[in-house]
């Protein structure tokens, strides 16, 4: 409902959307729930079926856990976020101190820590996947080849299921391509779109 209301604001009739993890999850959803609105899809080690992670990063284990994960909300300290950051990139010597600090920044916005929280109570993993076969438009499917909380397996289960895809695998990258390497990750969605 907040994606679609977000179209509504800026009056999109018509959009590409793209998500990665929690929010390629909110794209193919959106795309179900809106047909003809959603032209296309860019997933980006997406979320969507149950997954059993190679390694779960200790800030998400912790806001999964009751009781702990209200510790959470009031105190999520650098050292954990630096962990959990270095946990997600194919290669976790590009986690500088200035990415760290941006990430640390971000929780501490007002309601952001008790919203990742709500989004494992909220949203379990899986409980819609049997309706990622209903996904109709195009599909870019970009995937890191060393993601290990959504490892690469899931993405060829979208391969699998999406009947118009395309997907991409950048062997050395992890869960999130786009910051790691943004100059290739661009590259394949100007071709899927057809940029030059």
């Amino acid at each position: 409902r907040f994606a679609n209301a977000v179209l509504d604001h800026f009056g999109l009739e018509h959009c590409v959307l793209g998500g990665n993890s929690f929010g390629g999850w909110v794209a193919w959803d959106t795309a179900l729930a809106q047909p003809g609105r959603v032209d296309a899809l860019v997933l980006v080690d997406s979320a969507g079926y149950a997954i059993e992670s190679q390694s779960v990063p200790i800030a998400f284990r912790i806001a999964s856990i009751p009781l702990l994960n209200r510790l959470m909300e009031v105190t999520l300290p650098r050292g954990l976020i630096e962990s959990s950051v270095r946990n997600v990139y194919g290669d976790p010597d590009k986690v500088t101190r200035d990415l760290v600090d941006r990430y640390y920044e971000i929780t501490l916005r007002e309601g952001n820590r008790a919203a990742l929280v709500q989004r494992f109570v909220q949203a379990p993993l899986g409980i819609d996947e049997n309706r990622i076969r209903e996904v109709s438009v195009p599909t870019l499917i970009l995937w890191g080849g060393r993601d290990r909380l959504i490892p690469l397996e899931y993405g060829a289960f979208f391969k699998r299921d999406i009947a118009d895809n395309s997907l991409v695998v950048f062997d050395d990258l992890g869960h999130v391509p786009q910051e790691e390497d943004p100059v290739r990750t661009v590259a394949a969605l100007k071709s899927f779109l057809g940029i030059p």
